[in-house]
């Protein structure tokens, strides 16, 4: 028997060939895939799951925060797993998508709207305003806690002035903000009085923030940008001292590095690459997976035999990507629109196997299906545009052999 998913679904099927008879023949049976759906959010409007790298889970890994446009209005809310309810937890007004992360030391979740930092408690629904970000400065809508809750670190830049009206989506000044090299601050906040502290700044484009969740004073960030172009992506900050060092070097310039994302033991990273474009535009080489100590020592890295967009996973010996968007107009890229499992054996990683068709788009980010382990690694949620407007999907993993393998 074999166990799979579709579109959040998993369902049970036998040889997918039917029993072996003379073709068009009285009494041939046929084993057709059934079907169970497990879509959390239907709504005419989308839902999406907070970023594969902030923390959304509270009330024992039980609920989770997620992002949803409802009435016309994009607001914050909490997801009750064991009664599916789902409560809405802010009432904000304006544009834009709240999101955030969540920090186990305080229960509280952080999240920027209309350059301030808001607290909240999403289970009393209390919320107070932190600060405001200096005028001048535009904010990264990553909230990220330190371990001990002392702290909010994120990222102010001075945005390059747009000179004419433009049509803006996901990624559209992205190779802009690259070149011009603006001003960016990483900055810390102190959670209890608001007082805003510089401990990093560069002319670069600087993102993905994410703290360790273990260690207090530990985190990453990145040079940002085309990552065929980025001569040097993951970087460790000691928040306290302000020291900075290369993580997983480039120096050799053979790969492009990104989406990087601590473990769950918070003292190692996972991240993934591609081979860097040459001269002519062709990649050469192979895609990678890796892990690497915070200070970057005991690297490990795989040749990977699928390239996936994002990939996530607690530790190095399960690992979820979702592949590539469903609709990919090159011969040279075939779409693979599937949620997929790779198991590190000991000596190389097995897979994929399929665990979900997922068909999203990636045509925003709450179109990017981001899939993540739920914290006991039991199942993988994610999101997907596969009916139209974005939805959040859970799929359980089940026997990783029991899952058919992407040809």
């Amino acid at each position: 028997m074999g166990r799979c998913a579709g579109n959040g679904a998993m369902y049970t099927a036998g040889d997918p060939q039917a029993e072996r008879m003379d073709p068009m023949t009285k009494g041939r049976v046929f084993h057709d895939p059934q079907f169970r759906y497990a879509r959390l959010t239907d709504y005419l409007g989308h839902s999406n799951h907070l970023y594969f790298t902030d923390p959304c889970w509270l009330a024992g890994n039980r609920s989770m925060l997620f992002t949803s446009d409802r009435e016309n209005q994009s607001n914050l809310f909490r997801y009750d797993l064991d009664t599916a309810t789902i409560t809405q937890v802010t009432d904000l007004r304006g544009s834009g998508r709240p999101g955030g992360c969540f920090s186990a030391a305080n229960q509280r979740h952080y999240f920027w709207w209309e350059r301030e930092l808001h607290e909240l408690d999403p289970m009393t629904l209390e919320e107070r305003v932190i600060c405001r970000a200096p005028e001048g400065m535009t904010v990264d809508a990553r909230a990220n806690p330190t371990a001990d809750g002392t702290y909010v670190c994120t990222r102010f830049m001075v945005e390059p002035p747009q000179d004419k009206a433009a049509i803006p989506f996901s990624y559209s000044r992205f190779r802009e903000f690259f070149h011009a090299k603006p001003l960016s601050q990483i900055v810390r906040i102190d959670v209890a009085t608001g007082a805003i502290e510089v401990v990093h700044e560069d002319r670069c484009y600087i993102g993905h923030i994410n703290t360790s969740p273990t260690l207090p004073d530990i985190m990453t960030f990145c040079h940002e940008g085309p990552w065929d172009l980025v001569d040097q992506r993951i970087w460790g900050l000691d928040i306290t001292s302000g020291k900075v060092w290369r993580i997983r070097s480039q120096e050799d310039n053979d790969v492009s590095i990104g989406h990087e994302y601590w473990f769950a033991d918070g003292l190692r990273m996972g991240y993934h690459g591609r081979p860097r474009a040459s001269e002519d535009g062709d990649g050469k080489g192979h895609h990678v997976f890796g892990w690497v100590r915070w200070d970057d020592t005991e690297r490990h890295e795989e040749h990977f035999p699928f390239s996936s967009t994002h990939f996530h996973s607690h530790d190095q010996n399960l690992i979820v990507g979702d592949g590539t968007p469903a609709y990919v107009f090159t011969s040279a890229s075939p779409a693979r629109a599937y949620i997929q499992l790779f198991q590190w054996d000991g000596e190389r990683y097995v897979g994929p196997r399929i665990l979900a068709y997922h068909r999203s788009t990636f045509n925003n980010q709450h179109a990017h299906p981001h899939p993540r382990f739920t914290p006991d690694g039991k199942s993988v949620l994610y999101s997907s545009d596969l009916t139209s407007y974005s939805n959040m999907y859970m799929v359980r993993v089940g026997e990783f052999d029991d899952l058919p393998e992407v040809e």
